[in-house]
């Protein structure tokens, strides 16, 4: 089903943007690195989101993969003043040593820092064997690859399928989808190609829910993606490192090399000496 606008429909209150801002407006929240394609969601459209999504995490250990937008603390700061059922557990998996940073400091200023778990990981490089398969739902709002036909979020999505368990897991994931782009068409059917082939339907599509922060396109709006897993079908790079030649345009097409991680100071790491494009 489709819906647009939904974010319309979702009652919120001041209270509850209030909630959200001492995470958004937080003197210690990184500065996105666009280079890297982080663009920060609105607060408005991070608050919609996080109700939306509410039945689908409560109760659930949830691995988010990128979380530049610091969605997780978001969903716990509401939880702790029940705003929305917790999830069992949320785990966030990062490039950027700055947000798993963020991540420990405010869950431990907020009180659910018991509730979470923050560490490095970049996906070009292998699942960790002790995260493989471990997870209930799988969130994930990737670089939107709207120079490489969708390469990008598929890169992203089939990293989230090994985070997660055989079916009856599930998976949410932030795509845009604008039916008059044809660069957008074509990304959402290399997408949903990949998903179909590889065990998952797209259960519901939310389309136009979120805003953000982007001076050169205030317009680009994303939806939210409900994926089901129906069975369990592994993709040719599991347990593999991909390579950099596959990683061509990943942040658009001005990227010029792919850092293997954002170090504290906010600055591209290359330790392998390989991350020229």
């Amino acid at each position: 089903m489709f819906y647009e606008d939904l974010g319309k429909l979702i009652q919120i209150s001041s209270h509850e943007l209030d909630l959200v801002a001492k995470i958004t407006q937080h003197p210690d929240r990184p500065r996105p690195f666009r280079p890297v394609d982080q663009i920060y969601m609105l607060p408005g459209s991070q608050l919609n989101q996080a109700k939306l999504i509410s039945d689908y995490i409560r109760g659930r250990d949830v691995v988010f993969l990128g979380d530049g937008d610091c969605m997780s603390l978001v969903i716990g700061i509401l939880a702790r003043n029940n705003v929305i059922k917790p999830p069992a557990f949320m785990r966030v998996l990062d490039f950027d040593d700055r947000i798993p940073d963020f991540i420990r400091k405010a869950s431990r200023e907020f009180g659910f820092e018991n509730e979470i778990d923050a560490q490095r990981y970049n996906v070009r490089d292998p699942i960790p064997a002790d995260l493989v398969g471990c997870h209930d739902v799988f969130y994930t709002n990737p670089p939107y690859g709207s120079k490489n036909n969708g390469k990008s979020g598929i890169i992203f999505l089939a990293r989230c399928m090994e985070l997660c368990k055989p079916p009856r897991s599930w998976g949410v994931a932030i795509l845009p989808f604008h039916h008059t782009e044809m660069w957008s068409r074509e990304a959402m059917w290399n997408i949903q190609s990949f998903l179909v082939q590889h065990g998952y339907v797209v259960s519901e599509m939310l389309r136009k829910m979120h805003s953000y922060h982007l001076d050169d396109y205030p317009s680009l709006l994303s939806g939210t993606v409900v994926l089901d897993r129906i069975r369990k079908v592994d993709w040719p790079g599991a347990s593999s490192t991909i390579p950099y030649a596959e990683m061509e345009k990943f942040y658009g097409g001005t990227q010029k090399d792919f850092p293997d991680y954002i170090d504290s100071n906010g600055n591209p790491v290359y330790t392998t000496g390989k991350g020229k494009l």
